[in-house]
């Protein structure tokens, strides 16, 4: 089977979109922005960035698959994902081993270049989204979560190219 799209799809072109533009927004918030406010944007990037490689990972994934497979093993791959699951190093690369040793081999180079510290910012981003939706209200510097949104979009562009469909 064939893609028949556009890569990347239009949902994950959207994702992308809506996580820049709330980056381009959280930074350009005004200097007498409330500390409230500023704190409350910050923390929705956090959520934002997280989710928007945790859904970039799921979406391409299962893209792949329906690209290459057949529509009933299409179908058991995709329900398999989705199911709120961390996009952490871990399961993103042993995800990537199951489909392509290779692909996973790449992945960790990518994360572990410059003594490890596109793992340690995944893991920072991880950890705190979870406090926030958490409600344990984990605060994050506005240059902090405009760097961790950063990181989560060359992520979800690494991602989309690595599992291109076509």
């Amino acid at each position: 089977m064939t893609w028949p799209g556009a890569w990347p799809s239009h949902i994950l072109a959207t994702s992308r979109q809506r996580l820049a533009e709330l980056q381009l927004e959280v930074d350009s918030l005004p200097s007498d922005v409330s500390v409230a406010t500023e704190q409350a944007m910050t923390r929705f990037l956090v959520v934002r960035a997280c989710g928007h490689i945790e859904f970039t990972f799921d979406e391409a994934f299962c893209s792949y698959a329906e690209s290459k497979s057949s529509p009933p093993i299409a179908a058991f791959v995709r329900s398999q994902f989705f199911r709120g699951s961390n996009p952490s190093a871990e399961r993103i690369e042993v995800g990537l081993r199951k489909l392509d040793p290779a692909r996973a081999d790449r992945f960790v180079l990518l994360i572990d270049a410059e003594d490890q510290k596109v793992r340690r910012e995944l893991g920072f981003l991880v950890d705190r989204r979870n406090k926030i939706a958490h409600g344990q209200s984990e605060s994050v510097a506005r240059r902090k979560a405009l760097d961790l949104a950063d990181i989560a979009l060359s992520l979800g562009d690494w991602v989309m190219t690595e599992l291109d469909p076509r």
